[in-house]
């Protein structure tokens, strides 16, 4: 939650545009260990359904909404609205159970 904070504090001096919501890769410590900080700072968070039910059992906080995958690995529209240019993908275990990958459209940005 600190270091999130951190980097919260460091977009709004740095780059002063709000952040409309958080898409969380996996059930680690290094990516849903910040959730609070979202939380408290007003941030939609989003994450696997996986990765949601895994969190608690990690000792961590779930995302406020899940995201569900159609069987060709993209994330289901109804669950990831107003995500704009951003791309959700499952491709199947491989990091972790849950890790999904977020791309921006028309760009070569992608991590995850």
């Amino acid at each position: 939650d600190d270091q999130t904070a951190q980097i919260l504090n460091w977009i709004k001096q740095e780059i002063n545009l709000p952040v409309a919501l958080a898409v969380v890769t996996h059930a680690h410590q290094d990516k849903m260990g910040g959730m609070d900080a979202l939380h408290a700072a007003g941030i939609a968070t989003y994450a696997n359904a996986l990765s949601n039910q895994l969190a608690p059992q990690e000792g961590m906080v779930a995302a406020q909404h899940s995201l569900t995958f159609a069987a060709n690995g993209w994330v289901e529209p109804a669950t990831a609205p107003n995500f704009g240019p951003l791309k959700v993908f499952y491709p199947g275990p491989g990091h972790t159970s849950d890790n999904i990958t977020v791309g921006i459209d028309g760009t070569d940005i992608a991590f995850g």
